[in-house]
């Protein structure tokens, strides 16, 4: 018998606030848990999926066909210390395996430190699957369990609580769910945070006390489905099955197939068919990613002139903000005739960079701006304009801008789409760079990288032996592959297939952050993934490669600097 859609969805909300009830009653792990879910899930379950199973069966099996347990782990920290309200992150799938390393986007709704309790609220905006389609999701969260394992503790051991928290219509409070059907067991908490009117519904994690810190690793237990016509049910099922294989075959590509959970899964993204040709340039000349600012000071790289500017930061995000009409200069660094320059930034404004000689005499002149979902980009040379164009955007992403100057072709990028293309532009060498920040809107300045252009692959393998690039890149703490690797391993592949004779080994390094253990093992996977990837993408024979990670072993930059982090979170390819 049917059911109205609004009757359903009503009827719906009241099923999800059932199904949270045992994450109240009952923490205690279960060996007999249903199938799919974590292994960690209350012993009430069964009890109360009957009950959900009961009630579906009145509402319509169709109204739950899409919902999912999903496990997500921490890419970066998520604390109520540094978290602010508008930040993204991003998660990683743990579980189920068909959709093991794909990615989770989330926002920052609310973080509040106040009546004895800190917490951090967060909506579940969308999955990006590995086939490159991006799902908008709705979540119910199960659990929390911190970066050591520890089910229902941060991870400093203190006790934390999750629960959903309804859409806000204006003007009224949000009440959790489990804290209103509970009677706040949360305190008043929720109903004393700031006035959020017409903001989603959410997640919400607190803590007693001050503070409340998951580290990296730390794992979210949630139910999702999507909120559009795209079934999670179908794309689960669509999963890359694995190839069969002579035993021949398995036995050599062993290494590849021990590669990382996400490559094993297929979780990287499709690197041959993208149309990115940007090669970021390899030996970093100046580079900036605020890791050294303190908040309430200005940046100890930059000069600040007629304006003001404030550290952001939340998600393992570390951003120069400011509303409008910010002057910034940098310190004096030789820029070669052959150099690439990349930005990283959000907000709606417009930056005008200026790249100068000793004499702070304008040698090119970069106007990059954002409206909406439009970002455009505009490179003069000695005040002779070389082209502008505009790309489309996410306006929800950071974006990122790359210039391109290599034997006097100058190109300009906006998240890997060529927008200006200019070639017999003579220029001499640069010295500085001054940057009107945040012109119109505000702006957030993320990163900042200046580098000599790459060397070929084949000429540099062939004559040295070693091959060292840092434009193969990562998600943050993991070994999902950036689309922006695709041009460099597009490179690496075409060597290979030149010289069929030649044998790589493959080595990954990391910068001394965090725990070194850690950084080894992360090495590991990410040199596995690199491997993974020219196999199973570009056709690379198992045989010809080999995979090993170093962690902070063999740095070639100081740790101590923004700069020398940099150059040592790298790739090298060996000759064998």
């Amino acid at each position: 018998m049917g059911v109205a859609a609004p009757d359903r969805r009503e009827k719906r909300q009241n099923c999800d606030s059932i199904l949270l009830l045992k994450t109240t009653y009952s923490t205690a792990p279960s060996t007999d848990s249903v199938a799919g879910a974590p292994s960690w899930v209350p012993t009430t379950r069964r009890t109360i999926q009957l009950g959900f199973v009961m009630i579906a069966g009145f509402l319509g099996a169709a109204a739950y066909a899409q919902d999912v347990p999903i496990t997500l782990r921490l890419t970066s920290a998520l604390s109520a210390g540094s978290a602010q309200k508008g930040d993204q992150f991003t998660a990683q799938i743990a579980s189920p395996d068909s959709l093991k390393g794909d990615t989770v986007r989330a926002t920052v709704t609310q973080v509040a430190v106040s009546h004895g309790q800190a917490l951090v609220e967060f909506s579940v905006d969308s999955l990006h699957h590995s086939s490159g389609v991006d799902i908008p999701l709705a979540a119910n969260v199960q659990g929390v369990s911190n970066s050591k394992g520890e089910a229902g503790v941060d991870d400093q051991g203190r006790a934390v609580h999750a629960m959903f928290v309804q859409a806000k219509a204006p003007g009224r409070n949000k009440i959790g769910k489990l804290g209103g059907m509970l009677g706040g067991r949360l305190g008043n908490t929720v109903s004393q945070a700031p006035d959020t009117a017409g903001s989603p519904a959410a997640i919400q994690i607190a803590a007693q006390g001050s503070a409340m810190e998951l580290g990296s690793g730390s794992m979210i237990m949630l139910i999702v489905h999507s909120t559009n016509d795209t079934s999670l049910g179908s794309v689960m099922a669509s999963a890359p099955a694995a190839a069969p294989t002579s035993a021949a075959a398995q036995e050599t590509a062993k290494p590849a197939s021990s590669a990382s959970p996400s490559a094993a899964a297929g979780g990287q993204p499709e690197l041959k068919a993208t149309k990115i040709e940007f090669v970021p340039g390899e030996r970093t000349i100046f580079y900036e990613d605020f890791s050294d600012m303190t908040e309430g000071e200005p940046p100890p790289h930059w000069k600040v002139r007629e304006g003001t500017v404030e550290l952001r930061t939340g998600g393992g995000i570390r951003e120069l903000y400011a509303e409008s009409g910010v002057h910034l200069f940098s310190p004096s660094f030789a820029i070669p005739k052959n150099f690439t320059l990349e930005v990283e930034w959000t907000g709606t404004g417009e930056m005008l960079w200026k790249l100068r000689d000793k004499g702070n005499s304008n040698i090119i002149e970069i106007n990059v701006s954002a409206n909406g979902a439009k970002g455009s980009a505009a490179v003069a040379v000695l005040g002779q304009g070389l082209g502008s164009a505009e790309a489309q955007v996410d306006p929800g992403k950071p974006f990122h801008f790359a210039l391109w100057a290599q034997q006097g072709r100058v190109r300009a990028y906006i998240n890997g789409q060529r927008l200006v293309d200019a070639n017999q532009v003579e220029f001499d060498p640069m010295d500085n760079i001054y940057l009107d920040f945040a012109r119109s809107h505000p702006n957030g300045l993320r990163v900042v990288r200046v580098a000599e252009s790459a060397p070929d692959f084949s000429t540099v393998i062939n004559a040295t032996g070693k091959y060292i690039t840092h434009g193969i890149n990562f998600d943050t703490d993991s070994d999902r592959l950036k689309p922006d690797s695709a041009p460099v391993l597009k490179m690496v592949a075409a060597g290979l297939s030149k010289n069929p004779n030649l044998k790589l080994e493959i080595d990954g390094y990391t910068d001394s952050v965090g725990d070194s253990g850690h950084n080894l093992d992360l090495s590991q996977r990410r040199a596995k993934a690199v491997q993974s990837v020219l196999v199973s993408q570009f056709g690379v024979d198992a045989a010809r490669l080999s995979a090993n990670g170093f962690g902070t072993a063999q740095p070639i930059g100081s740790n101590d600097t923004p700069d020398g982090r940099a150059a040592n979170r790298r790739v090298e390819f060996i000759k064998k």
